[in-house]
């Protein structure tokens, strides 16, 4: 995970801003209840496949009016910006071929499915299950 600012990082930035942050905020802590945060926490989806796919499948980023590769970069970059911790070691970017075809099939139900989701990432990862507790099973 590169110290380096690229243009594509400070493209993602904007894209948060214009089209995320509305509902995360600037710093991506969302609002308790209402909107996911996503900071320290994203990166606890790419454990598993099904979390992997819903980031995309999400209704706000499989609706968006953002392009393929442009989504690709921002979540990319939320992830790498607010939640490295989280990451699995071998994490892989998101591709754009990637995003075009988890995006066709938006989740229908995001917070039933975020639920089942982390419960079984939970279950492998003691950090989570205490975050996951202590937030009384959502976050």
């Amino acid at each position: 995970m590169s110290s380096l600012v690229t243009a594509s990082d400070e493209r993602a930035q904007v894209n948060y801003m214009i089209h995320c942050q509305g509902c995360h905020l600037p710093d991506a802590v969302g609002f308790a209840g209402r909107v996911p945060r996503m900071n320290n926490f994203a990166g606890y989806f790419l454990h598993s496949r099904e979390g992997r796919e819903f980031l995309i499948r999400v209704p706000g980023v499989s609706t968006s009016s953002l392009a393929d590769g442009e989504i690709a970069e921002l979540i990319n970059w939320l992830l790498v910006t607010y939640s490295t911790p989280q990451l699995p070691a071998n994490f892989e970017p998101f591709t754009e071929p990637e995003v075009a075809r988890l995006r066709t099939d938006p989740e229908g139900d995001p917070e039933a499915t975020r639920r089942t989701i982390l419960e079984q990432i939970a279950a492998e990862i003691p950090s989570l299950a205490q975050q996951l507790a202590g937030e009384n099973g959502g976050t």
